[in-house]
């Protein structure tokens, strides 16, 4: 082999070499499948993270009426919106911490990690009796959590599909309508 087509390697910080550099082409296995079961499965997956997450942000006004009439009764209307609206901030002001969680770690940290907190979050309004209970329990734990599901969720759909990721996103995004309807 010439040195013309020898890799090049790069030099890092300390002086060791690295990777070889290359400039052939990516090849075609690099290119998202764009169907297939794996990648349906993935959109079904995605589906199932819409529903637990933007689907339960879907029922927050049933949550509004339930704790001003018998969980919080003694709050405003006003002070019980914080809870709801800090999740729906939390839920949508994460995309960019989650997306360099994705680049660096990949989605399987994001749903495992969401999940837990999602749920755990769910388990702790179940406990709270005060104000600052039920703002850390569904507006930070649990909107961390469906945050990390919902970004994970739509960063995996994206990976898996080029030319049809209109049809899959459209597909795992219906997961939200339907928990809107069957959470509350």
């Amino acid at each position: 082999m010439d040195e013309a087509h020898k890799p090049k390697h790069r030099k890092s910080v300390n002086g060791t070499s690295q990777a070889p550099l290359s400039s052939a082409p990516a090849s075609a296995s690099a290119l998202p499948p764009d169907g297939g079961a794996r990648a349906w499965l993935v959109v079904f997956g995605a589906w199932c993270c819409y529903l637990s997450s933007y689907g339960w942000l879907s029922s927050i006004g049933v949550f509004q009426t339930y704790y001003e009439r018998t969980l919080l009764p003694f709050y405003s209307s006003s002070s019980i919106a914080w809870i709801l609206s800090v999740q729906v901030f939390i839920l949508n002001g994460m995309a960019p911490v989650n997306g360099k969680i994705f680049d660096s770690y990949g989605c399987t940290a994001l749903i495992t990690i969401g999940t837990f907190l999602h749920v755990f979050g769910i388990m702790m309004i179940s406990l709270s009796t005060q104000y600052y209970q039920f703002f850390l329990a569904q507006s930070v734990c649990s909107g961390i959590g469906a945050a990390m599901l919902f970004h994970g969720a739509t960063n995996a759909v994206s990976t898996w599909f080029s030319t049809r990721r209109g049809l899959a996103l459209g597909l795992a995004s219906s997961g939200a309508s339907i928990g809107g309807v069957i959470i509350p």
